[in-house]
């Protein structure tokens, strides 16, 4: 199993890959990093690079937006 990307690295390579903040959110045992979907092809790839090393990823549409998504454990959070 490849090794999990911690919170605060998370954070950092979606938004480097994005272009854009990140929003996190707790969710009890572990935290979400979510950015909007890059349209940018390149950006995208870069992104999903990215988002395979967290403890588990996908994406989600709310109001006329798509997020990608990424979770690490809440102990990885320090």
């Amino acid at each position: 199993m490849p090794a999990r990307l911690p919170l605060a690295a998370l954070r950092s390579a979606m938004e480097q890959a994005s272009g854009t903040p990140a929003t996190v959110t707790d969710h009890g045992a572990y935290v979400r990093v979510s950015v909007p979907m890059p349209q940018d092809a390149d950006a995208y790839g870069a992104l999903i690079a990215v988002v395979e090393q967290a403890a588990s990823w996908g994406s989600s549409g709310d109001a006329g937006e798509v997020r990608v998504w990424a979770t690490a454990p809440r102990d990885d959070e320090s």
